[in-house]
Formats: C-alpha cells, sequence, structure tokens
C-alpha cells in the first residue's frame, strides 16, 4: 500500500505537529531546570527515520506534492 496525497498530508501534519510539542515541552524543561527522559537529539533522530519510511511508502505525486507544501 502506497500513501496518497491525502494521506500524506495527514501523516505531514501528525509529524509536524508531534516535533513541534517536542520541542515545545523540551524548551519548558529546560525553562524548568529538568532533565527529559528522552532526549530532544534522539528524538529527532526518530522523526528522521519514521519520516523517512514514511517517504518509502508514498507515491511518487504525493510525495512532490508533500516537498512542494510542506
Amino acid at each position: 500500500m502506497k500513501f496518497n496525497i491525502q494521506d500524506r498530508i495527514v501523516l505531514d501534519e501528525m509529524v509536524d505537529t508531534f516535533t513541534t510539542e517536542m520541542i515545545k515541552q523540551h524548551h519548558e524543561y529546560d525553562l524548568d531546570g529538568k532533565k527529559p527522559i528522552i532526549t530532544k537529539e534522539y528524538w529527532l533522530s526518530m522523526i528522521a527515520e519514521v519520516q523517512s519510511k514514511i517517504d518509502n511508502f508514498t507515491t511518487v505525486k504525493a510525495l512532490k506534492h508533500s516537498n512542494k507544501y510542506r
């Protein structure tokens, strides 16, 4: 199964929202002097890995659309 444009829009939104919230939470940890269980760098590497897997299961047309509008 390949992700079409509609699937890809939803997946992009999910990944972007998660990334934004993770960065915001880590910023709050820094302000509070707390240390997160999972580092921001680790999350970013996992997000990149997930993004790569999503790209591999996306139609060429949907991937072009995502790259153009994201």
